[in-house]
Formats: structure tokens, sequence, C-alpha cells
């Protein structure tokens, strides 16, 4: 099977408590929350998954504004040689403002979502809401899909709600197994959850979430198909050049 390398590109970030992300865990402990896109390096066309925000939308939708901006989306595609507007396939993980904030310079990209997120985008419950930025889902050349798609051979997408209802990981095959992009906003610690309760759960659900139930089971999924797990706010993963 073919085989790919993921290159992921840290836009900006700001520093949030914990348990945003870490459901009834870490509450008062700090994490750098990232935002990132991430290139799918081998593939026949131009694929990023997400295409992140800056310190200025951070502000916006968050009233933080202590955020830092660490490279723009266009200088980050230029390091791949690359516009925007080469950019043939958007796979969106969801819709949240953080995931969206340059899909409009994409003008040439399809941009794939899951029929229940994209639903759900635009006409968000109240308790998610402030999360979604209606104005920047307007004018986007979607393609929907529901559950299951291969975007080619060893891509493809999965449902992984709880997060939000549509949220979808992404299974990318390297040289060193499957990575997976999760569809969810999560960080390392979600995966690995304090000793005291490890023998209890093999993992932590998002601190955020519609389903916490829907949540949990798509982190367990997610944990046991991976060989190599890429939670989408990892601030460790800040400098790195390619996975694997």
């Amino acid at each position: 099977m073919k085989t790919y390398r993921i290159r992921p590109f840290a836009l900006s970030y700001c520093e949030i408590d914990s348990g945003i992300f870490t459901y009834r865990f870490n509450y008062g402990k700090k994490v750098k929350s990232t935002s990132y896109l991430w290139y799918i390096e081998g593939a026949s066309k131009n694929i990023i998954v997400d295409t992140g925000s800056d310190a200025k939308l951070r502000a916006q939708f968050r009233g933080n504004k202590a955020g830092v901006d660490l490279i723009s989306f266009e200088d980050a595609l230029a390091t791949l040689g690359l516009k925007p507007e080469d950019i043939d396939l958007v796979i969106q993980t969801h819709l949240q403002w953080d995931h969206v904030g340059n899909n409009f310079k994409c003008k040439k990209a399809k941009v794939l979502v899951q029929e229940d997120e994209l639903n759900f985008a635009l006409n968000p419950h109240p308790i998610l809401a402030p999360t979604y930025a209606g104005h920047l889902l307007k004018g986007l050349n979607y393609q929907v899909v529901k559950g299951y798609c291969e975007i080619e051979p060893g891509i493809d997408v999965f449902l992984s709600p709880g997060h939000t209802p549509g949220c979808q990981s992404v299974s990318v095959m390297t040289d060193q197994g499957r990575a997976i992009i999760t569809g969810f906003c999560c960080i390392n610690a979600n995966f690995n959850p304090p000793e005291e309760v490890r023998s209890l759960t093999p993992v932590l659900p998002s601190g955020t979430h519609l389903s916490v139930v829907d949540s949990f089971e798509s982190a367990v999924r997610v944990k046991g198909m991976a060989d190599i797990l890429i939670p989408l706010h990892e601030p460790s993963l800040m400098g790195v050049k390619a996975i694997p």
C-alpha cells in the first residue's frame, strides 16, 4: 500500500485551562492550545486537514487577547512551495471556528465535511453555538460525506462524534503504520489518563462536547486503531517537521 507523510504547521496558540480538553481532570493546569493545519505529503493532489486560525480570530471568538501567532497560513504553505489557491482538498475534521479560519483563502478547494457536522454548524444548539462562526462557513465548495470515505488508497476518514455531532478523524498510512489525526479537540493527556484512574478508563473524553459518552467512545476507538496518534491541539507537535 502507498504510504504518506503528514506535515504539521502550528499557526498560533494561547494558554488555556487543561480541563477544557480533559473532562473532569487537570483543571487549573495550563496548556498551550495550538491551532494547526496538516498537509498530507505524497498524495496525488494537494490535501490539507483543517486550515487553523490566527491570534486575531482567537481574540474575536474566545476573548483571549494573549494569543501568539507563529506562522501565517500563507507562509506555512509557502514552505511547501504552495499557495492557498493550489490546495485541491481541505478535509475538515469539524467546523468550529479555530479549524476553519483560512478556508476562504483556498478558492479552488473542495471542503470535505460530514453531513451531520455541516447541518449542525449551520444551525448549532445553543450549548455549542459560540464555537461556530457562520461567516467563515459561507461560500465554500463542500463535498459532503456520511460516515466512512476513502480519499485515496491509504487515506480515509471516519465519523468520530461526541465533541461535535459530525467530527471525522483522518487515517493516513505511513511507513510506520496508521497515523490518525483526531477529529475532535484533544491533547496527548486525553489518551493517557492520570495513574489513579488508569485502571478504570483508557481515555479521558473531550472536556467540551455535545455528548460525553460519544466523545469517550470515539477516543477509545481512535486510540485502538492508531499506530501514531495525532491529537488536534497537542502542543508538543509545534516545530515537528514531519510525521513520521
